[in-house]
């Protein structure tokens, strides 16, 4: 019955996207809620029927464009279908993103829209929540939510991003996080939301920023493989061997995304500020981290009280160290790659500094008390890295003109 559901599915977007172009506007948000209708009345798939009747309202009132709202279902029933017809192994993940894109391609040529980049967004977001989510019974139902909105987001910018452009972000994203998977540093989940990151890096502020992100992630994993032995007889190393998931490349990359995401929109520098001030204190929390712990009893950074190895806002002489190398390694490789001048470099290398101790702080104060997790300790730490570089950048311009 699933199976056939999604099967109805598919072809019933197929035909709606078909008589699309012919109808008033507004009408194929009523006729998505129609069948939405149908399938809460027919299955028992609940969930499915809301998500639709919830995209198709948003299509009837005019805040969903008729591409993103065929696009999405589209893309989400095709990868159900591809899963479901071969059985869910690691290639399946490739293969649902292909066939993803190649049906959007299809509703693109078919309704003369070229938005390459809402399509590889949405194709990625979706295997990438299959990846999270598995059998979770309203999966689908996310899914395709979540989809839409992502889509609609995308369109709202108005970025124009031409094929050539998207299709080597794609190549590249995809091609540097399939090595990193193979390397065993990412986990599925963690490769596709590597590869979205590095596709938005690429599309909206150039192929430098990525490489400036990718310099975080091999400085990681150097540091992350650094005595492992000892760490493990610690028990502090990372989990499943260093391997990173979608949490920790969201926690530590959301910020840089926005900022990259700010400078293609507006071309303003501050965002060059943000963007290396986040990547230089992710870069240095994790060198200071997985090196200060092999220095011996680290301090709280609250009372300079001794504190086991592993500890929340622990810091030692030898961290800090390895986190200012952190932020300055970061913060060259901005100014080697040509995308920041000397004053960012200063104010991210201070405030990569800043930020990684920050992190400590963050993490005694409230990650100790479980008020979050590290995922929220990361993230707060590189907006306020980001936030301290801008700042600081802001400053040095002022004094030197």
């Amino acid at each position: 019955m699933l199976h056939t559901v999604r099967w109805i599915a598919f072809i019933l977007a197929v035909l709606l996207l078909i008589i699309s172009p012919y109808l008033p506007t507004g009408v194929p948000g009523l006729l998505v809620i129609i069948a939405a209708l149908s399938i809460w009345f027919r299955t028992a798939e609940k969930w499915l029927s809301i998500a639709l009747g919830f995209i198709g309202v948003l299509g009837l009132i005019g805040i969903l464009p008729v591409f993103v709202l065929y696009a999405a279902i589209l893309i989400v029933t095709t990868k159900e279908l591809v899963f479901s017809l071969t059985g869910g192994k690691t290639i399946e993940y490739a293969l649902s993103f292909i066939c993803a894109l190649l049906i959007t391609a299809f509703v693109m040529e078919y309704l003369g829209e070229q938005s390459w980049l809402s399509a590889v967004v949405g194709a990625t977001v979706c295997v990438l929540l299959h990846s999270i989510l598995g059998s979770q019974r309203n999966a689908t139902a996310i899914e395709l939510v979540v989809v839409a909105l992502v889509m609609l987001l995308i369109e709202d910018l108005e970025y124009e991003a031409a094929f050539p452009l998207v299709g080597t972000a794609v190549v590249i994203a995809f091609g540097f996080s399939y090595f990193a998977y193979r390397l065993k540093t990412a986990d599925i989940p963690g490769l596709f939301s590597a590869a979205l990151v590095g596709v938005i890096l690429i599309v909206f502020a150039g192929i430098s920023w990525f490489l400036i992100m990718l310099a975080f992630f091999i400085l990681g994993a150097v540091a992350t493989r650094y005595q492992m032995d000892y760490k493990r007889s610690l028990h502090v190393e990372e989990a499943k061997g260093g391997a990173r998931g979608y949490v920790n490349v969201f926690a530590n990359g959301l910020v840089s995304v926005c900022a990259a995401i700010g400078y293609g929109v507006t071309q303003h520098p501050v965002f060059i500020a943000a963007y290396l001030g986040s990547v230089a204190t992710a870069a240095a929390d994790t060198v200071a981290g997985e090196i200060g712990v092999c220095s011996g009893k680290p301090r709280l950074i609250t009372t300079l009280q001794p504190v086991p190895e592993g500890t929340n806002g622990g810091v030692s002489f030898l961290g800090e160290v390895a986190g200012l190398f952190g932020a300055i390694f970061i913060s060259a490789c901005g100014v080697l790659l040509g995308v920041a001048d000397f004053s960012i470099f200063v104010a991210a290398m201070i405030g990569g500094f800043i930020g990684t101790n920050l992190d400590s702080l963050l993490g005694e104060l409230f990650e100790n008390k479980h008020m979050w997790g590290n995922a929220g300790t990361n993230f707060l730490a590189t907006l306020g890295g980001a936030i301290i570089t801008a700042v600081l950048w802001a400053i040095l311009s002022f004094f030197t003109g």
